[in-house]
């Protein structure tokens, strides 16, 4: 008996191999596959690039922070390539406010430096493109909120001489500047 008991468990371990091995290529196959669909090609976003410089026609004067002092600014912003010019001119009346109002919050010493400058510029450019985020979002309530998730919470880095990485406005040009 001890004989047929070890044929038979050799016949039933032979049985089993078969499947074992099997598996084991479908898993693997399974598991290349999956990782080349999920890892496989993975394109990088497009850069950003420069597009159009628009000319806010009309000059700030407004004053400072101090309120004996005041600035007087023409501005230009450099929007990001493809952005359509017909949207920023119908923003134009609350990008207006918004400048003006960065600028009575901002004080004669913060921009008596280059880097005081430099900061406000950023400050505008983050500003007007929250400004017109919110009016496209409203304007395409459903195409946006699908992007909205998927979203990197990493900020990318700007580049040098841009005030931003991403939205429409990507530098604010001072064509002239005075404090007094």
């Amino acid at each position: 008996m001890s004989e047929q008991a070890q044929t038979t468990e050799t016949t039933k371990k032979k049985s089993k191999l078969p499947l074992i091995i099997v598996l084991a290529v479908f898993l693997g196959a399974g598991g290349f596959f999956g990782l080349k669909m999920r890892g496989g090609e993975t394109k990088k976003p497009e850069p950003v690039k420069l597009g159009a410089v628009v000319e806010i026609k009309d000059e700030f004067l407004t004053n400072m922070a101090e309120r004996n002092s005041y600035v007087r600014t023409k501005i230009s912003l450099q929007l990001k390539d493809g952005f359509d010019k017909v949207k920023l001119e119908h923003e134009l009346a609350p990008i207006q406010d918004v400048i003006n109002m960065k600028l009575q919050a901002t004080s004669v010493r913060t921009v008596a430096t280059l880097d005081g400058l430099r900061a406000l510029k950023r400050s505008i450019a983050a500003d007007l493109n929250r400004l017109l985020s919110e009016s496209e979002s409203e304007s395409d309530k459903g195409k946006k909120n699908d992007k909205k998730g998927k979203k990197d919470s990493k900020k990318p880095e700007i580049p040098a001489g841009w005030d931003s990485a991403e939205g429409p406005v990507l530098k604010v040009l001072f064509v002239s500047f005075a404090t007094q």
